[in-house]
């Protein structure tokens, strides 16, 4: 099979678009153009966080409040519309008939179920984003994202702020130990070429990243999939998770969650910014990302020996998470692998997969007659 389109950007050039909170520097000397990023301290500061509240709120939910915050906030650039610097915030907090209307329109949209008491949730994530816009209400900014032919950029950054999941690398280390120790040896012994890998809802990039330094690392055993031959396609439904994803820079906060000191200096460059650093080009080049939305179509990404969806399925209710796995199902090859998160399981949601126990860990292998 072809290899898809690649969009990777393969270094820092004058045309990558910058990373968030980011300002790029151009410098022209002798016959020479060099583009620096610098991170920008010019930027409106943001408001101070407030919590919600409202009838049950307790000290668990302010925090999980401002850890939504501050999420979104680091997502999200700085820069305010000029009327926005003169912007009175009316309120963070959402209305139970709004929030009632965004519930139903997010499943639609991306298949989450935020239930019944998901408020502080909402307030969180998109209170954030009211300076960004220039809109004083989260009840406004809601009403503005489901209207997303006036206000395509607002719908684009809350759909991105309630769908964006905490990731780091190496998450639960077993996954990586069994893609090392048993699934790359069992697809090299097949004799499967290429060998393809689907990073499902990659979020920022560590996920599929990770699963590119093991295949590298793999690669010194006697029985090894050749890094040369491997195809990992990175998909998320946020446009801004994937432009970070292509950038492949990560500051120090993030490098330091999960990240082993010898992976660092072995897979990653410095930048001209002493906070950031810039994934190496043989790493790089090994992953491809594209948008998608997990409630679509599959069939134009191809078949895959190794599917990757961690932590995701969580968010969907049973007849969307079935639909989903059986759309994995026709994606992987015979003998195929799917690697879901620990606390995911496929029992009662599809007969599709066998069991296998990785030591430690768990993955799921397609039978033969799915």
């Amino acid at each position: 099979m072809a290899t898809p389109p690649s969009n990777r950007n393969t270094g820092i050039n004058a045309n990558l678009k910058q990373p968030l909170g980011f300002t790029r520097t151009t410098n022209r000397g002798t016959g020479a153009v060099s583009s620096v990023l610098r991170r920008d301290t010019t930027a409106p500061k943001r408001a101070t966080f407030t919590p919600s509240q409202y009838p049950g709120a307790n000290s668990l939910s302010m925090q999980a409040q401002k850890a939504g915050y501050s999420g979104v906030a680091a997502r999200n650039p700085q820069v305010v519309p000029a009327q926005a610097s003169q912007l009175t915030v009316q309120s963070r907090t959402v209305s139970d008939m709004q929030y009632r209307r965004f519930a139903a329109y997010i499943e639609e949209k991306s298949g989450i179920v935020l239930g019944e008491s998901k408020h502080y949730l909402v307030n969180s994530r998109l209170s954030s984003l009211l300076l960004r816009f220039g809109v004083p209400s989260v009840d406004e900014l809601i009403t503005k994202a489901m209207d997303p032919t006036r206000y395509k950029e607002i719908s684009d950054a809350v759909i991105d702020a309630m769908t964006t999941n905490e990731t780091l690398w190496f998450r639960d280390t077993y996954p990586y130990l069994a893609l090392r120790n048993m699934i790359l040896p069992d697809i090299a012994r097949r004799g499967k070429v290429p060998c393809r890998i689907w990073s499902a809802a990659c979020s920022s990039g560590q996920e599929p990243y990770s699963i590119a330094m093991v295949v590298q690392e793999q690669a010194t055993q006697m029985v090894h999939v050749d890094p040369a031959q491997t195809q990992i396609i990175g998909t998320d439904i946020s446009p801004e998770m994937l432009e970070r994803c292509r950038a492949g820079l990560y500051d120090n906060h993030a490098l330091a969650r999960g990240l082993s000191a010898e992976r660092k200096a072995k897979f990653f460059r410095p930048t001209e910014d002493p906070n950031l650093m810039r994934i190496d080009d043989k790493i790089k080049s090994m992953v491809t990302f594209k948008q998608m939305n997990l409630l679509g179509s599959y069939s134009l990404l191809g078949r895959f020996d190794v599917i990757f969806c961690r932590n995701v399925l969580i968010y969907f209710n049973n007849e969307v998470k079935s639909q989903i796995l059986d759309k994995f199902a026709l994606s992987l090859n015979p003998g195929g692998y799917l690697i879901l998160g620990s606390s995911e399981s496929l029992s009662g949601l599809t007969d599709k997969y066998e069991m296998v126990r990785c030591n430690p860990g768990l993955a799921y292998r397609l039978k033969s007659y799915a």
